[in-house]
């Protein structure tokens, strides 16, 4: 699998769980919705959010990390 179609994923993971978080939230504050521990799944959710995210942006800085030495090796042949 390819490091754009894992960021996209991620991406994608993490803002399914702000909406479920919101809609969780709605749905505590103005219905009674009590079938199950919604502190749980909110909890769940939010830990899948933060741990998507805090992936997403660990291929982020590697690649960026990997373009500043590419263009680095680039500069330096151009300046010899």
């Amino acid at each position: 699998m390819k490091k754009n179609s894992i960021k996209t994923i991620l991406k994608t993971i993490s803002i399914i769980s702000l909406i479920l978080t919101g809609l969780l939230y709605i749905a505590y504050r103005f219905f009674d919705v009590y079938s199950f521990e919604q502190y749980e799944v909110r909890e769940i959710i939010i830990i899948i959010y933060l741990a998507s995210t805090l992936y997403y942006n660990k291929l982020e800085i590697n690649d960026k990390n990997e373009e500043i030495a590419s263009l680095k090796y680039k500069l330096k042949e151009k300046g010899q």
